[in-house]
C-alpha cells in the first residue's frame, strides 16, 4: 500500500507539472468559503470515492472560471444542471448543480462569472446543505481540485 501511495503521488506530481496550475483561480467569491465534502480518490476506477470538492453556495451564487478554456458541456445530468469547462491543457473543470447563460463552444477567461449555482431537480440529493460539487478531470481520471487551487504539492516519505 505504501508503495502505492508513493507511485500515485509521483504520477499526480507529473501530471500537474506538465501544465501550468498557477493559472487556475478559486472559483467562488465568499471571502470566507465554506467547504463541505473533501476529493476521497476511489481505490479503482468505479469503486466508491468523492471525486471532487464541495462548497456550501445558496441558490443564485455566481461561480467564476477556475481556469480559462471552452465551455465543452452544458446540460443535464440526471436530476441537476452541470457545466464543463475544457481547459487548454485538456483537463476538465465541472460544476453541479449548475446553469449557465453560454454556449458550447465559448471561451471564458480566469475568473469570469460563467455560471451560477441552480436548484436542481427535487430528487437531487445533496452532499451538503444547498453545495456546488467541484470535480477536475483528465484523460487519466480525476483529480483533487486541491492540487490546483492552493498549490498543493505531493506528499513525499520520509524514514
Amino acid at each position: 500500500m505504501l508503495k502505492m501511495t508513493a507511485i500515485s503521488s509521483v504520477a499526480i506530481a507529473l501530471l500537474i507539472s506538465t501544465s501550468d496550475s498557477s493559472n487556475w483561480s478559486q472559483p467562488f467569491s465568499e471571502p470566507d468559503p465554506s467547504w463541505g465534502s473533501d476529493y476521497v480518490a476511489p481505490e479503482t476506477q468505479y469503486g466508491p470515492g468523492h471525486r471532487g470538492v464541495d462548497l456550501a453556495l445558496e441558490i443564485g451564487s455566481k461561480i467564476k472560471a477556475p481556469v480559462a478554456g471552452r465551455i465543452t458541456f452544458a446540460d443535464l445530468v440526471v436530476d441537476r444542471a452541470s457545466v464543463t469547462i475544457q481547459a487548454e491543457s485538456g483537463y476538465l473543470a465541472t460544476f453541479e448543480p449548475a446553469c449557465t447563460s453560454l454556449k458550447l463552444g465559448d471561451w471564458v477567461t480566469v475568473g469570469s462569472e460563467f455560471a451560477w449555482h441552480c436548484s436542481p431537480k427535487i430528487e437531487y440529493r445533496y452532499h451538503c446543505k444547498s453545495c456546488v460539487h467541484f470535480s477536475v478531470r483528465s484523460q487519466f481520471g480525476y483529480l483533487s481540485p486541491d492540487y490546483f487551487l492552493t498549490q498543493m504539492l505531493p506528499s513525499q516519505l520520509v524514514d
